[in-house]
């Protein structure tokens, strides 16, 4: 049998995992297609929903997909392994055992590719078996990385498939529970999921607090904080960020506009921008009033205008989130959106360029921290041997 292995967390499994499975099973002629949930996830940093209850929702899935015409199977080898994290060579080598005698295919989609050599031995994983690459929103540097990994990793074969995704990922769909945007939720989930999701309420631990922030901002601005959460949320995945992190230091980065500035002068950096003090207020008013305790969230906030040296991955993905996000339209911006897909260090290179540029034909001089943000992403990029922002 030809049989296509996809893994993942599947919290919660959606749509585009269902047209992924179809366009696999139709391109590489496959029998069936195997998804592996996995019981500790060595790439999520947060809080995953219990194991139990994603295989619930896969078995739903499974259930709903009945009609696709291909068969898809829940496999747990990942189990044996637990509570060990659930490393894909480790993963890999057992499903060669397991299914001696049967071609396997693993699939993996791009974000995942242009990560791969930071994987736990990368070069077990691509030597195991094929490995099949969906391109995740583009197809942009796929196949040059998938012949690159090749050269890299001799005996590997990695292969594109020829469909592109939307890019619909499960960290949009929590997205748009936590926010009670129930309806477009739906649209990238089978039913009987949708129907677990909602009959368990599942999803929804910060139901009160965007409640709670609606009824403060005004409707534009409130708009925009659903905005950043959104390319936060769905452009994590580029530094390795939470769900939760990204989320809460998103949604609460303009909590603080509406009642800014919210002390003395003395209280912010000399020299400090009226329409800049919000970023300090905000990571106050988050403690203070939202009960956000974790630094990093806080320093994102802070820092979510004018941007600092040397962020945290989160601080860089608000950054970007705020100045990247849909509702935004300015000249230049789609540049630095794809600027931004290729990574947060020259997403926020390419910002900063564009921000100090701009600044400066109008007259204006950018906030210290700003230039200074500037500065040390420049010199980063020439250390990397990457083309200068300057």
């Amino acid at each position: 049998m030809k049989l296509g292995v996809l893994g993942g967390t599947f919290d919660p499994v959606h749509t585009e995992h269902l047209l992924l499975a179809v366009e696999a099973a139709n391109e590489l002629a496959l029998d069936a297609v195997l998804l592996l949930p996995a019981p500790n996830p060595p790439h999520k940093s947060g809080a995953v929903t219990d194991y139990s209850v994603r295989k619930k929702m896969l078995e739903a899935f499974v259930s709903d997909a009945a009609d696709v015409g291909i068969k898809i199977i829940i496999d747990e080898t990942e189990l044996e392994f637990y509570p060990e994290p659930s490393y894909a060579y480790k993963t890999l080598g057992r499903l060669a055992e397991k299914y001696a005698g049967d071609e396997l295919t693993y699939v993996i989609g791009s974000d995942s590719l242009f990560k791969f050599t930071t994987w736990k031995n990368p070069d077990a994983v691509a030597c195991t078996m094929p490995i099949c690459v969906y391109p995740r929103g583009s197809a942009e540097g796929v196949k040059e990385e998938c012949d690159r990994l090749n050269a890299l990793y001799p005996g590997a074969r990695f292969f594109p498939l020829d469909a592109v995704t939307a890019g619909v990922s499960s960290s949009l769909i929590r997205f748009l529970t936590e926010t009670n945007q129930y309806e477009r939720a739906e649209a990238f989930l089978t039913p009987s999921v949708y129907a677990f999701i909602r009959s368990h309420g599942l999803y929804g631990e910060y139901s009160l607090l965007t409640e709670k922030l609606k009824s403060e901002l005004p409707p534009s601005l409130y708009v925009h904080s659903l905005n950043t959460a959104e390319w936060a949320t769905e452009h994590a995945w580029l530094g390795g960020v939470s769900f939760d992190k990204a989320f809460t230091a998103a949604i609460l980065h303009d909590a603080a506009k509406p009642y800014s500035p919210m002390f003395g002068l003395s209280f912010y950096p000399a020299g400090t921008p009226m329409p800049v003090c919000h970023q300090y207020d905000g990571a106050v008013r988050a403690r203070e009033v939202y009960g956000i305790t974790d630094g990093e969230v806080l320093e994102a906030i802070k820092f979510h205008t004018t941007a600092k040296e040397n962020m945290s991955e989160t601080g860089k993905l608000i950054y970007l989130a705020d100045k990247l996000e849909k509702g935004r339209n300015y000249p230049g911006i789609d540049e630095l959106r794809t600027a931004a897909s290729r990574g947060l260090n020259e997403g926020v290179a390419a910002v900063l360029r564009h921000t100090v540029g701009y600044l400066l034909s109008r007259g204006e001089t950018p906030d210290p921290l700003t230039y200074k943000a500037f500065e040390w992403y420049n010199n980063e990029r020439r250390q990397n041997g990457s083309e200068s922002i300057g």
